[in-house]
Order: C-alpha cells, then sequence, then structure tokens
C-alpha cells in the first residue's frame, strides 16, 4: 500500500472539504459554538479551524461555509512562526472571516512561555487575551491549545484566563473528537462518524494547509502554503517599490 492509499491524500482536497460540510447538514447537525449552551436532545457539531499555516486558506473555507449557510470558530495565533496576523494582509482576512458570520478564538502557544503552572497559563492566557482583544476589537469567547502534548491537555478545567478552553473535560466527556492534525486523520474518517446514525455530539478539528485544490501529500500542502505566501511577499515587494517610484535593481534589469 503507497502512503497515498494510507493516508488517503485524495481526502484532503477542498472540493472533498465542500462535500463533507455538506454531509454534516444532510445527516442534521445543527452547526453551533463553544459558546452554546449544552444539550444532550440537540444533535450538533462544533466545527473549529486552528489556522496554523494559511490564513489565505482559511478564508477560502470561511467562505465555502457561509454559502452553505454554516457558521464555523476560526482559532488564529499571534505567536505564529509562519504568519503574523498584526500584518495588515492577514489582518484584514481575520476581519474578512469575521464578517462572514464565523466566530473568532484565540490559538494559544503554551510553548512560547514555556508554561508549567496553573497560575502561569491563567496569566499568559489574560495577557494575549487582551492584547488580541484591544487590536481586533474582538470579545474573545474561547481558546484551543496550539501544539497539544500530554502534560498540556492534562490542563481540563473548563476556563483558563477568563476563556473557555476547547481541551477541557466537558467536551472531552460530551463530544466525540475528529481532528485531521498533520494532515491525516488521527482517529476516525470525519464521513464515517458524520453518517453514523448514532452520533449525537461531534466535536471537529481541521487545519487549513492540510487541504487544497489539487491532490499532495500532507508535506508538500504545507510546503504550498508556505510558497504561496511567499510569493505574496515578493509580489508585495516589488508593488511597494513601484508605487513609491524606487528603482528595482535585479541582475539584468531595472523595474
Amino acid at each position: 500500500m503507497t502512503n497515498r492509499e494510507k493516508y488517503r491524500f485524495d481526502y484532503f482536497t477542498l472540493s472533498n472539504y465542500q462535500k463533507l460540510l455538506e454531509m454534516a447538514k444532510a445527516n442534521n447537525f445543527q452547526f453551533i459554538s463553544f459558546s452554546d449552551n449544552f444539550t444532550s436532545e440537540r444533535k450538533d457539531i462544533i466545527w473549529r479551524h486552528d489556522v496554523e499555516f494559511s490564513p489565505d486558506i482559511a478564508l477560502d473555507m470561511a467562505k465555502l461555509e457561509n454559502e452553505l449557510g454554516v457558521k464555523t470558530t476560526y482559532f488564529f495565533q499571534i505567536h505564529s512562526e509562519f504568519y503574523n496576523i498584526f500584518e495588515r494582509y492577514f489582518s484584514n482576512i481575520l476581519k474578512e472571516i469575521q464578517s462572514l458570520g464565523h466566530y473568532i478564538g484565540m490559538h494559544f502557544d503554551s510553548h512560547y512561555y514555556n508554561v508549567q503552572t496553573v497560575k502561569e497559563l491563567d496569566k499568559y492566557i489574560k495577557i494575549d487575551k487582551e492584547y488580541f482583544e484591544n487590536v481586533f476589537n474582538i470579545k474573545l469567547e474561547v481558546f484551543s491549545f496550539h501544539n497539544t502534548t500530554p502534560s498540556i491537555l492534562g490542563y481540563e478545567n473548563f476556563r483558563y484566563g477568563g476563556l473557555i478552553n476547547v481541551y477541557s473535560s466537558f467536551y472531552k466527556r460530551n463530544y466525540k473528537y475528529c481532528a485531521d492534525s498533520t494532515g491525516y486523520w488521527r482517529y476516525e474518517l470525519l464521513d464515517e462518524v458524520l453518517c453514523d446514525p448514532k452520533m449525537r455530539h461531534l466535536h471537529v478539528l481541521i487545519h487549513d494547509a492540510m487541504w487544497t485544490k489539487e491532490v499532495l501529500s500532507p508535506r508538500k500542502r504545507v510546503y504550498k502554503s508556505i510558497q504561496d505566501n511567499a510569493d505574496r511577499i515578493k509580489n508585495q515587494y516589488d508593488k511597494i517599490l513601484s508605487s513609491f517610484g524606487a528603482k528595482n535593481i535585479d541582475d539584468e534589469f531595472i523595474l
């Protein structure tokens, strides 16, 4: 069996992503937010995005969801090593995703602060929360941990730093978890879970760059998102120099 077959490379396309959303709706899941009150009678799904590599792809997904009348939650990092949410380009993407009716959460990197205690966790979540809210004029309700480890997953209180913890014991106890972390389904295939008639409460985690228009391996999907952003920055450099009438000198020509 090839890696393409074993890890279902063909599954992770944006066209199939749309089919999964349609499947969830067809199976009568109600899309809710983390702050909605839980009720055992309702058949619901909390659909979440941890924006890791490409806010651009996250926006493509947000538009697809909006067309289908679906609201999901997008968790953005403020300490990302792959994008700067305070860069105007990405700030505008965050605002556009919010304008489409989606919820915004904070993707908290405990490793950035080397968090070791609950006291530290509360402290640094509050710091990041306040800064995030002030910059974007957003009232945050929820956070997700970035790059979870067994010790991080041990923080199971419902709230830390004033924000709902998506990995709290409450969600672990009441919701089936299905995640595409690192580009393949870590537990069960999402389409099979969505079609399970016994499934009532589902928590889905999606990562932006793990989904592309073409069929690629997980590594190549991430590399493509990095290259696409690099190309955007290079084009931006040329446009800035042109807009100021500055010389843009290369080996054999000047723009």
